[in-house]
């Protein structure tokens, strides 16, 4: 067996274990404020972004259980993380139609309150600069991300809590 030595091994080892070493002799570097995160769905077939921020967490979607109710935007409630929650269509809530089973429930706080909205389909998480994301046209608060070759209207839980709750 012939033993293949790699002449730059020892000096490069000793190159990462110099630059190890000296990042901790540099000041920490704070965290960029100006990137937004962002959790990306389609809903209804449509894209749609959701802040990181915003939510209490994003969990696979358990089974859910009917409850009766006048509101159809209601789907029933599932078990999370030990609490009863109430799980909403975002679809619905959207004003779209459903396009396949919700997937994933994004977890949202109001006060002590859970709410879960059900989504069919998550893409991906973004890390997004601030200046990418726009005031919508319509001027109603809203932001966009136009990222991909589409715009993708991020919605405000905040806003969706108070018409889910009425305030």
């Amino acid at each position: 067996m012939s033993e293949r030595r790699d002449s730059a091994g020892p000096a490069s080892a000793e190159a990462l274990r110099a630059e190890f070493d000296a990042a901790f002799g540099r000041p920490a570097r704070a965290p960029a404020d100006d990137l937004v995160r962002l959790l990306a769905f389609r809903v209804g077939g449509e894209p749609v972004a959701i802040r990181v921020l915003e939510t209490a967490g994003l969990v696979a979607a358990r089974r859910i259980e009917p409850v009766p109710s006048r509101r159809a935007e209601l789907l029933g409630v599932c078990g999370v993380r030990g609490q009863i929650v109430p799980v909403f269509s975002l679809a619905r809530l959207l004003g779209r139609t459903e396009d396949a089973e919700p997937r994933w429930i994004v977890l949202a706080a109001a006060g002590a309150e859970r709410v879960g909205l059900s989504a069919a389909v998550f893409e991906r998480h973004l890390v997004v600069p601030a200046a990418d994301l726009r005031p919508a046209a319509a001027g109603g608060g809203a932001d966009v991300l136009h990222a991909d070759g589409e715009a993708r209207p991020v919605l405000s839980i905040p806003a969706i809590l108070r018409v889910i709750l009425g305030r």
